[in-house]
C-alpha cells in the first residue's frame, strides 16, 4: 500500500483573527491584572500607613488597648477644656472679680497645660488612669447614671468658690533639753496663736503680726515677703487638714479670722481671707465643647471622672467610715535632715553677716587691706558685745537687714536648721552647693562649746565676719534612731524614749500615734507595722526619716472621728497609687514621642 503524505491546509484570515483576538485578551488580562495587584499593593500600604497613623495600639491596660486616636481625641478634648476655662477667668477678670495678675497666673497655668510637648503624653496618662479606674468599676459593679453623668457636667462648668488665703504658722517649740515639744510647750503654743489673734483683732496688721511670728519661730512658714499669703486659692488647692480647709471657706467676709486649728504635724495654724469669689457657672461650657470637640467624646470624659468619684466614695466608704482591722501604734520619728546617712554629728546655730561693703555676694572681690573689712569687723564685734549683753535681741537684729548683711537666714531670724559639717564647704561631697563658711564649722565643731554661746566674729573670705549663737550638737539622724533602737533593746521604756529623742509631733505622749488603718501611712510603714507581732517592737524603717514602730494593740473597729479626718485626706490617693502600681501597663514610648510635633531648631 502506497501512502501519501498530506499537505497541512494554509491558514486563513479567520484562524489569524482569532489568534490575534486571544492574544490581546491575554495581555489585557495581564495587564489588568498587573494594574490590580498594584492598585493593590497600595491598598495594602495606605491601609498599613493607616493603621500605623490611626488604629495601632499605643498603649494596654490589662489588655485594654488606647489607639493614637484616643490619645489625639482626648488632646484635642483638653485644649478645647482649658481654652473654655480661660474664658471662664477672662470673664472674671473683666468683672473685676479677680486682678489681672490672678488672671495671669490662671493663664501661665493653663498655658503649661496646653504645651505641645506634653500635650499628648499627659492625654495617654489620663486615658492609663482612667482605664484602671473604669475596670475596677466594672469588676465590683459600680454602675454610673446619666444623672450623675450630667452632674459632673455641671462640676465642670463650674469654676468654685476661690479666695485669697492667709495662714500665720504657730509651731509648738523644745524647751531644751527636750527635742520635741512637751504638753506645756503644745499648750504654749496654742496660748500664743490665740494671743496673736487678738492683736489683729485689736487693731495690728496681718503684716506686721506675721513679721512678729515669723522672728518668734523661724521657719515657721510665716515669711515676712508674703505674710504667709497662699493667693487665691479653690478649697481643693488648700494642701491643709481637711477640718481647717472647712473652716476657712466658711468664714463668711473678708477679714474674719479662723479659730487655730492644730494640724496632723503638730503646729497650730489660723486664718484669714481678705478677698472672696463666688462660684461662677458657665452656661454655654457644655455646648461649647461639643461645637469645638466632640460631644460624645466629652460626655465619655465626665463619664470617666464620674466613675472616679463613685469609686473614691466607695473606697472611702470601706476604708474611711467602715470597719478595718487596725493597729495602736506608739512610734519614734527622726526627720531624715538635710546631710547624707553617716555623714557625722549636726549643729544647730543662728548667724549674723557682717560684710565689707554690706555686700556678702562681692566679699571675695574685696581686698583684705581695705577700710571695708575693718569696717565689717567693728560692726561684727559690736553686735557680739550687744548679744552678750542680751541674746534676746538676735531675731531682731537677724532680720533687720541694715545690721545683718546676710541675705538667706535673715527671713528665719538667722536661724541655721540642723546640718553636718558637710553642708558649711562651698560644695558639699554630694556635689551641690554648701554655706561657703568652713572657718564657721571649725568654730562650732570645736570641743567644748556651750549651748547658747555667742563666739567671737569668725572671718569668713566668702561672706564677711560671723556672728553665731551656738545652739547645740547632736548625732546624724540614722544614729540617732540606732541609738534609740539600742536603749529599747536594753530596756528603756519605749514611751520615755520617744519623749526624749522623737521629732513626732506625739513625742509628748510617748509617740502614742493612735489607731493605724490601711492605707494612713505610707506602703513600707505599714507593711512593717502589720508585720510586727503585738506587743514588739519594729526594725528601724526608713524612707522620709528614720521609724521604729511598738504594736500595742490590734482590732476591727470604725475610725474615730479624728481619725476618720486623717484618713479622708489620704486613702484614695494611696489607695489609687497602689491600683496603678500593680496595673499591667504597657506604652509605646517611641510611638508617643514622635506625635510631638518637633522643636524648632
Amino acid at each position: 500500500m502506497t501512502f501519501h503524505t498530506r499537505m497541512a491546509p494554509k491558514p486563513t484570515r479567520r484562524r489569524v483573527r482569532r489568534s490575534d483576538t486571544r492574544r490581546a485578551i491575554y495581555v489585557t488580562l495581564a495587564f489588568t491584572l498587573a494594574i490590580a495587584s498594584a492598585i493593590s499593593l497600595m491598598g495594602g500600604v495606605f491601609l498599613a500607613s493607616y493603621y500605623t497613623d490611626h488604629g495601632a495600639p499605643i498603649a494596654a491596660v490589662n489588655g485594654e488597648k488606647i489607639s493614637k486616636d484616643a490619645v489625639k481625641d482626648r488632646a484635642n478634648l483638653n485644649v478645647a477644656r482649658y481654652e473654655r476655662e480661660l474664658a471662664d477667668y477672662q470673664t472674671l477678670r473683666n468683672q473685676g472679680k479677680i486682678t489681672t495678675t490672678e488672671y495671669s497666673a490662671f493663664e501661665n497655668t493653663i498655658n503649661t497645660s496646653e504645651n505641645q510637648s506634653t500635650i499628648f503624653s499627659d492625654a495617654l496618662t489620663q486615658l492609663v488612669d482612667e482605664a484602671e479606674v473604669n475596670q475596677y468599676a466594672a469588676q465590683n459593679n459600680i454602675v454610673i447614671t446619666d444623672q450623675q453623668v450630667d452632674a459632673q457636667i455641671q462640676t465642670d462648668s463650674t469654676l468654685p468658690d476661690m479666695r485669697d488665703v492667709n495662714i500665720i504658722s504657730v509651731p509648738p517649740q523644745a524647751t531644751p533639753p527636750a527635742v520635741a515639744p512637751t504638753a506645756s510647750d503644745i499648750s504654749d503654743a496654742l496660748t500664743h496663736a490665740q494671743a496673736y489673734i487678738k492683736e489683729i483683732q485689736g487693731g495690728k496688721t496681718w503684716a506686721d503680726v506675721s513679721t512678729e511670728v515669723n522672728a518668734a519661730y523661724p521657719g515657721s512658714s510665716n515669711a515676712s515677703s508674703t505674710n504667709g499669703a497662699l493667693g487665691l486659692v479653690g478649697k481643693d488647692g488648700l494642701a491643709v487638714d481637711p477640718d481647717f480647709a472647712d473652716a476657712i471657706f466658711a468664714l463668711k467676709k473678708s477679714g474674719d479670722i479662723t479659730a487655730p486649728f492644730r494640724g496632723s504635724d503638730g503646729t497650730f495654724r489660723f486664718a484669714t481671707v481678705t478677698n472672696i469669689v463666688a462660684q461662677y457657672v458657665d452656661n454655654a461650657f457644655q455646648s461649647t465643647i461639643a461645637s469645638t470637640s466632640n460631644a460624645d467624646l466629652y460626655r465619655a470624659f465626665a463619664r470617666a471622672n464620674a466613675t472616679k468619684k463613685a469609686v473614691q466614695s466607695a473606697i472611702e466608704a470601706k476604708y474611711v467610715s467602715g470597719p478595718t482591722l487596725q493597729r495602736r501604734v506608739h512610734e519614734i520619728a527622726i526627720a531624715a535632715g538635710y546631710g547624707a546617712a553617716g555623714g557625722g554629728d549636726e549643729v544647730k546655730l543662728r548667724i549674723l553677716v557682717f560684710a565689707p561693703a554690706h555686700s556678702e555676694t562681692n566679699a571675695t572681690n574685696v581686698p583684705s587691706t581695705d577700710p571695708a573689712w575693718t569696717d565689717a569687723k567693728n560692726r561684727a564685734d559690736a553686735a557680739v558685745a550687744t548679744l552678750r549683753a542680751d541674746p534676746s535681741k538676735f531675731a531682731t537684729m537677724a532680720a533687720d537687714t541694715t545690721v545683718n548683711d546676710d541675705q538667706f537666714f535673715s527671713t528665719t531670724s538667722g536661724a541655721v536648721p540642723w546640718i553636718p559639717a558637710d553642708l558649711f564647704n562651698a560644695q558639699t561631697s554630694g556635689g551641690s552647693t554648701g554655706l561657703g563658711m568652713p572657718a564657721v564649722a571649725a568654730a562650732v565643731f570645736a570641743d567644748g562649746v556651750a549651748v547658747n554661746t555667742i563666739l567671737d566674729p569668725i572671718p569668713e573670705a566668702a561672706a564677711g565676719y560671723v556672728v553665731v549663737q551656738f545652739q547645740g550638737r547632736r548625732p546624724a539622724p540614722d544614729q540617732r534612731i540606732a541609738n534609740a533602737q539600742f536603749m529599747i533593746n536594753s530596756g528603756t521604756d519605749f514611751a520615755t524614749e520617744a519623749m526624749a529623742i522623737s521629732e513626732a509631733s506625739d513625742a509628748s505622749s510617748g509617740g502614742d500615734m493612735g489607731w493605724v488603718s490601711p492605707y494612713m501611712l505610707t506602703t513600707t510603714q505599714q507593711q512593717v507595722i502589720f508585720a510586727t507581732p503585738v506587743g514588739r517592737i519594729s526594725p528601724v524603717v526608713s524612707g522620709n526619716g528614720f521609724f521604729i514602730f511598738q504594736v500595742v494593740d490590734e482590732q476591727t473597729r470604725v475610725a474615730d472621728p479624728d481619725q476618720q479626718a486623717k484618713l479622708k485626706k489620704v486613702v484614695f490617693p494611696s489607695w489609687l497609687s497602689e491600683l496603678q502600681a500593680n496595673g499591667l501597663v504597657w506604652k509605646d514610648a517611641a510611638a508617643l514621642s514622635a506625635m510631638a510635633p518637633a522643636t524648632p531648631s
